[in-house]
């Protein structure tokens, strides 16, 4: 009988770790971001983001590969992470109108993290949270219309 207990115990677990390994194919809003498993390794997905942010009017103007600088200054491994700065140059603009000091938040933030074989996490950051706390009306205008370009570019992948 203690046998018995034992599989359907390991059975269990092992759905469960199949279940965590699953690639969920909607968006999960946290306080500040949007995020999406997409199947694929960490290159194929940003591949694929580059050219769906191109379709939506942005442009990559920064790179970071955390985990070689990790490796390279604390000779530390860690998985694969990806922050890529992006930016769309009229939202830019329009912000800079509003607000000079603004390019503190600029560009905005999407991350690409290798969460399992063939599962690529792609977070991005959300504006219209970020834009809140500032409590400028003309900034909140515009961080709606660029969240709503990220669901956008986070609905295609």
């Amino acid at each position: 009988m203690k046998n018995i207990q034992w599989i359907i115990i390991a059975l269990f677990m092992g759905l469960g770790v199949l279940n965590a390994q699953t690639v969920q194919n909607e968006i999960t809003d946290g306080d500040y971001y949007m995020s999406k498993n997409i199947s694929g390794d960490i290159k194929s997905v940003e591949e694929t983001l580059r050219n769906v942010l191109k379709e939506e009017g942005f442009t990559v103007v920064t790179e970071i590969s955390m985990h070689e600088t990790l490796a390279e200054k604390l000779h530390v491994e860690f998985t694969p992470y990806r922050i890529l700065g992006v930016c769309n140059a009229g939202y830019a603009y329009q912000t800079l109108q509003a607000d000079e000091n603004i390019g503190l938040f600029l560009p905005c933030k999407i991350l690409l993290k290798q969460t399992g074989p063939e599962i690529t996490e792609v977070v991005a950051i959300n504006p219209s949270a970020l834009m809140e706390m500032l409590g400028n009306k003309e900034l909140m205008e515009i961080a709606k219309e660029v969240t709503g370009k990220f669901r956008a570019i986070m609905q295609k992948l």
